[in-house]
């Protein structure tokens, strides 16, 4: 905290840079896309460009106000922080978008192209805070090492919570028509996050379990996705009550996943 209140400025100039060049980016690359499903009311307002904007800037917001808080607990120098940050949402956002595609039947590429500027957005945002506000932190040489559990823990957690998601409560999707597409694209984005995690991870010794499973599941991962899924609103006419319930369906089941991944790598770390 102590950081953002005397850098808030150097944030600020980060994102406002950096939603510059996704909007520049965005008219040179990323064509309009037209949904087959109701305007949402900021269409039929004539209102899409503004809450775009405004949606952006909170979006990046948010992403860099995270990385203020997070970052002087990574390992590495800035810039390695900077990249692995960057690169962390960035992917998140390409992967992520592939949804819109499979729910709205979209063109694909025209979802990807859109995602592509963010992606590339998002990588220059983390470039620009390490630079502006970042710290050198010791390597740890265990690194490569660490929480492999959640390799296989976070991508299993997810996908059993979408699922339940999908079949239970009914979140919005194509599991039925799309069964094949749906089940890859849900195992990918639980693949990279348990990428992410080890991207992300904090490298204090004696961290409690839970204090990772809340750092990453509900801070890195929980801010990002809840005003990431927000957008749709901006397209689309569908429930706020679905996307809250999608939400909260992952960041709890990831964060459980991480909890559960660390509680057995401690164990082993006291008995090897």
């Amino acid at each position: 905290m102590i950081t953002l209140k005397t850098n808030w400025w150097k944030v600020l100039v980060s994102v406002l840079i950096a939603t510059f060049v996704d909007v520049i980016l965005h008219r040179l690359f990323a064509p309009r896309i037209e949904y087959n499903f109701p305007p949402s009311v900021f269409v039929e307002k004539g209102l899409f460009l503004p809450a775009a904007g405004v949606a952006l800037i909170i979006l990046f917001g948010t992403v860099a106000i995270v990385f203020t808080l997070i970052q002087e607990n990574m390992s590495g120098t800035k810039a390695m922080k900077g990249w692995r940050y960057g690169l962390a949402f960035g992917v998140l956002c390409f992967v992520s978008i592939i949804e819109m595609s499979l729910i709205f039947n979209s063109s694909l590429v025209d979802e990807l192209r859109t995602a592509a500027t963010d992606g590339v957005s998002l990588v220059l945002l983390g470039l620009l805070l390490a630079w502006l506000i970042g710290t050198d932190s010791p390597t740890v040489q265990q690194r490569a090492k660490s929480s492999w559990m959640s390799f296989i823990l976070t991508p299993l957690f997810f996908l059993v919570g979408r699922y339940f998601g999908y079949a239970i409560v009914h979140i919005k999707s194509a599991y039925l028509e799309k069964s094949g597409a749906t089940f890859i694209w849900t195992l990918g984005i639980g693949v990279w996050l348990g990428v992410m995690y080890w991207l992300l991870r904090e490298e204090r010794k004696g961290i409690p379990a839970q204090g990772q499973a809340i750092r990453f599941g509900f801070l890195v991962f929980g801010c990002y996705w809840l005003i990431y899924n927000m957008f749709v609103l901006i397209f689309v006419r569908i429930s706020v009550l679905d996307i809250f319930a999608r939400v909260m369906i992952d960041v709890v089941f990831v964060a459980v996943s991480i909890w559960i991944a660390e509680v057995l790598e401690q164990r082993a770390a006291l008995h090897g």
